[in-house]
């Protein structure tokens, strides 16, 4: 199989500097949208089998129409190539507030063609994507959100991701017992994990962060781990 992964784009990162008069974009911007453009070209020309965005579209979850309409024209791209295309949630896409839609919203709203929003953990089946391989895939999960769905209340941080941390990992192993172990198996998140070094992105992250085990993400069950939120290579 052949898999294309990017993740955190980003594309309206662009505080300052001169706009390009034909668009109106600035030009930072259009540097972000033509190697957005390399990424889609190269997986319809390559012919992958499947793309994998593992988070962080914007700089914040409220991007302006005319950012939302240059990530979807090329999203579409791929959704009309036939392309299997899986935009996991990140920080940087999601509402703090319970409830709320997030950047990716509508995607899934609309029921785009071979695109799967990914807002929640899921497991995603061979027979589900109609292609040789298995996903776990692990969103980023708001604070409001796991005190919701954990009935946690206060403000103690340290101990809503720690819990979150552990029922992602019980999750995981969840995924395990169901698995085909004739077939491949993808783990794509967004998240830190465990000893990474962080680079420019610190100066922009939006609350706490979600740090998986480094035992989880080399567990030699999987057979490639994609991630997001960490920008720095190492």
């Amino acid at each position: 199989m052949k898999i294309l992964h990017f993740a955190d784009a980003h594309i309206d990162m662009a505080n300052y500097g001169r706009h390009d008069p034909e668009t109106g974009l600035p030009l930072r911007v259009l540097d972000f949208l033509k190697s957005l453009d390399t990424i889609v070209d190269t997986a319809i020309d390559e012919k992958v089998d499947l793309v994998l965005f593992a988070g962080d579209t914007y700089k914040d979850r409220s991007p302006a129409p005319t950012f939302q309409r240059e990530w979807g024209k090329r999203i579409y791209r791929l959704s009309e190539a036939n392309i299997p295309t899986l935009l996991l949630v990140g920080n940087h896409d999601l509402s703090p507030a319970t409830g709320r839609a997030h950047a990716l919203q509508e995607f899934g709203t609309l029921q785009v063609p071979h695109v799967y929003v990914l807002d929640m953990p899921r497991f995603l089946s061979a027979e589900e994507l109609s292609l040789p391989v298995q996903v776990i895939a692990l969103p980023w999960v708001s604070k409001s959100g796991m005190m919701a769905y954990s009935q946690m209340s206060g403000d103690d941080n340290e101990k809503i991701y720690g819990q979150l941390e552990e029922l992602l990992g019980d999750f995981v192993e969840d995924c395990f017992a169901k698995v085909d172990e004739t077939l491949p198996i993808i783990l794509t998140a967004h998240a830190s994990v465990q000893g990474a070094k962080y680079g420019a992105e610190r100066m922009v992250m939006l609350g706490n962060d979600l740090v998986l085990s480094g035992s989880l993400v080399k567990n030699d069950k999987l057979d490639y781990v994609a991630l997001g939120h960490i920008h720095k290579p190492q």
